[in-house]
C-alpha cells in the first residue's frame, strides 16, 4: 500500500478532483464541507493544504501520522526520528502567529465591553490549547 494510500483511507469525504489530486475533510478541524488538497508528486511526495489554515502537523497527528510520512522516498535511514528543535520552533512560530490574533481580538472585545459569544470563547479556548502545544513543541 502506498503512503497516499494509507493517508487517503484516514480521511473523510474523499474524492478525487484529478489524476493525483484529492480533496477531503479536514480532520484537523471541524470541516463541513472538503477544504483539505492532497497532491502525490512524481517521486511519491505528498503535499497537503488546508484552505481553511490548518498546518499539515495538525492535520497529520489528527490521523495519527507524522510529517515524514510525506515523503516515502526519503530513505528510512536518513529520516530523523523526530523534528529537529528548529522545525519544532518554525512550526509553533506558525501556530503562534495564527493563534495570537485570535487572542487580540478576543481581548479587544473584552477591553470594549464586549461579551463573547460562545463560539467566539471556544475558538479563544482553542487557540489557548494550540499556543500550549506550541509551547511544549519547543521544550
Amino acid at each position: 500500500m502506498s503512503a497516499t494510500d494509507r493517508l487517503l483511507e484516514r480521511l473523510e469525504g474523499v474524492h478525487q478532483v484529478a489524476l493525483s489530486r484529492w480533496c477531503a475533510r479536514c480532520p484537523a478541524h471541524d470541516d463541513k464541507r472538503p477544504s483539505l488538497s492532497i497532491r502525490e508528486t512524481s517521486d511519491g511526495t505528498i503535499l497537503l493544504h488546508d484552505f481553511a489554515g490548518c498546518s499539515a502537523a495538525e492535520i497529520l497527528a489528527a490521523i495519527g501520522m507524522e510529517l515524514r510520512d510525506l515523503f516515502p522516498g526519503v530513505q528510512a535511514e536518513r529520516r530523523p526520528e523526530r523534528p529537529s528543535h528548529w522545525h519544532a520552533a518554525k512550526i509553533a512560530l506558525r501556530v503562534l502567529h495564527d493563534e495570537v490574533l485570535i487572542v487580540l481580538l478576543a481581548s479587544e472585545d473584552l477591553v470594549a465591553g464586549r461579551p463573547l459569544g460562545d463560539v467566539d470563547r471556544e475558538r479563544l479556548m482553542v487557540a489557548v490549547e494550540r499556543i500550549r502545544g506550541a509551547a511544549d513543541a519547543c521544550t
